[in-house]
């Protein structure tokens, strides 16, 4: 096989693959079994296809053509020990534990390319892949086969699922071997953005409007897409001395999600459909609005030679996240009534609260040689702050403190490298007391206490119920694999 045929095969491999690429929800993790065996660690070293995410500047010390095909196959397990609540007439209610039933993801690539067009202090490179983190998340809407009673998260979350996709064309320039500069230039595509969860659309004296379950409870399900929004990382690297060499990257332009899309709601109790109109007419659409954060990485690495070969290297990287551009997802109904039991209920803007913060990421990593050009092995260990206080955590994001650890090898066969990765990463548990709870059923009718017909007089303080109290678990499992060919 010569090399002008493996070159058309690959690319064209890269391209057709492109149109079954799967995607992920909000970030979290790695991208690139090499990033995912150090835990993240890789914005100083940046040395493959993944350098287009982690720091574009390392894209110019890659020599000829590289081809890398990665995949990460997950299982990702979210746990919810809701606290028991009262009902309507005082009884105690417990809550059965509420788990992930779609833990499982199997398609989560990175396809990529890249050549140096023949000048020797420049890289260049084409890429579509997912930005890491948990794709899908669901439980079941009631607890237990014979009990109508929804489950314990059902009023915070009954199941989501987001797919998000980057195409990106990057560039990058070094002078000698002392520095180097990159970009990457993205179009971040939403092609599928569902959310669904359980509302009580009418509170009223008498309970109707409680924290355990309710006649009126209603499923809401929102199915929407988003055009492609633009983003920019720019990076650099420095390399002072042989054995030292410093990285800095970051995603530079705020972007926020705007999707636009349909919702149903459907009474729980027969499954009544809810009819939705707006001035009179039939409709259903919505927009659902999330904010994206800017992000900063930063990194040190020393590299040991032997004999004038790298023997190993060890990578300390920082990051932070500017998760406090989100405060809540804003669904826009733009007017949408919906008529339920002879109730006319104004949908107006639902507030789902998140209160999100900014957050950093630590990451220590490394590479040893065995056996050079043969065989690596790689290791790293990570933590990331939390994303939320304890108040605003609920079920659909991991959003508490994490530890990572990650173990991966390469094997080096002529001219392809065979990297494979395993990464535990772990959510600190998570536990929101009475007093400490801010997350409240979703109620479009709630108002405040004691103010009318139709406010809520089960809990004090309302207008609506409390349900994020209780214990938040979450962990994944996660099996990366590439392949990179370089000629």
């Amino acid at each position: 096989m010569n090399q002008t045929f493996l070159r058309f095969s690959l690319v064209a491999l890269v391209v057709c693959a492109s149109g079954v690429a799967s995607a992920q929800g909000l970030y979290a993790g790695s991208k690139g079994a090499r990033v995912a065996g150090r835990a993240g660690a890789f914005v100083a070293k940046a040395d493959d296809l993944s350098a287009i995410e982690y720091n574009p500047a390392g894209l110019a010390r890659l020599e000829g053509w590289t081809v890398q095909i990665s995949n990460r196959f997950s299982y990702n397990e979210v746990i919810f020990d809701r606290a028991p609540a009262t009902d309507a007439s005082g009884a105690p209610i417990r809550f059965d534990r509420a788990s992930n039933t779609r833990p499982l993801q199997a398609l989560d690539p990175l396809l990529a390319v890249g050549y140096d067009l023949g000048l020797r202090d420049f890289g260049f490179a084409l890429s579509i892949y997912s930005p890491p983190g948990t794709a899908r998340v669901g439980f079941d809407e009631t607890q237990g086969e014979m009990s109508a009673r929804p489950s314990g998260p059902a009023y915070m979350m009954v199941g989501r699922e987001a797919e998000l996709l980057k195409y990106s064309l990057s560039a990058a320039y070094k002078f000698k071997d002392l520095f180097g500069v990159g970009l990457s230039a993205q179009l971040m595509h939403v092609p599928k953005l569902d959310y669904s969860l359980l509302v009580q659309p009418i509170t009223s004296r008498g309970g109707v409007g409680n924290p355990v379950s309710s006649g009126l409870d209603v499923r809401s399900e929102v199915s929407a897409s988003a055009f492609p929004i633009f983003q920019l990382i720019l990076g650099g690297w420095f390399k002072p001395a042989p054995w030292l060499e410093v990285g800095l990257s970051g995603q530079v332009i705020p972007t926020t999600i705007r999707a636009n899309g349909t919702i149903e709601l459907t009474r729980l109790a027969g499954e009544q459909e809810v009819a939705l109109t707006r001035d009179g007419a039939l409709a259903n659409d919505v927009q659902m609005v999330i904010p994206l954060p800017l992000m900063l990485r930063g990194g040190v690495r020393y590299v040991h030679e032997k004999n004038g070969e790298p023997l190993f290297d060890v990578e300390l990287d920082v990051s932070y996240q500017n998760w406090s551009r989100v405060q809540n997802f804003a669904l826009d109904s733009r007017g949408l009534v919906g008529t339920l039991t002879g109730f006319a209920v104004p949908i107006n803007t639902v507030i789902i609260e998140k209160a999100w913060r900014d957050s950093f990421t630590l990451a220590l990593g490394g590479d040893y040689h065995l056996l050079p050009e043969k065989f690596t092995v790689r290791a790293g260990l990570g933590y990331d702050s939390a994303v939320a206080d304890a108040g605003y955590t609920t079920p659909d994001f991991a959003t508490g403190h994490h530890l990572t650890g990650g173990l991966g090898a390469s094997f080096f066969f002529g001219i392809l490298e065979l990297a494979v990765a395993y990464n535990y990463r772990h959510q600190i548990p998570v536990r929101v007391a009475e007093t400490d709870g801010r997350i409240t059923q979703i109620n479009p009718r709630a108002c405040e206490m004691g103010t009318g017909a139709d406010c809520m007089t089960v809990e004090p303080g309302g207008p609506s119920p409390v349900v994020n109290i209780g214990k938040h678990q979450a962990f994944s499992h996660s099996l990366s694999i590439d392949g990179i060919f370089r000629f």
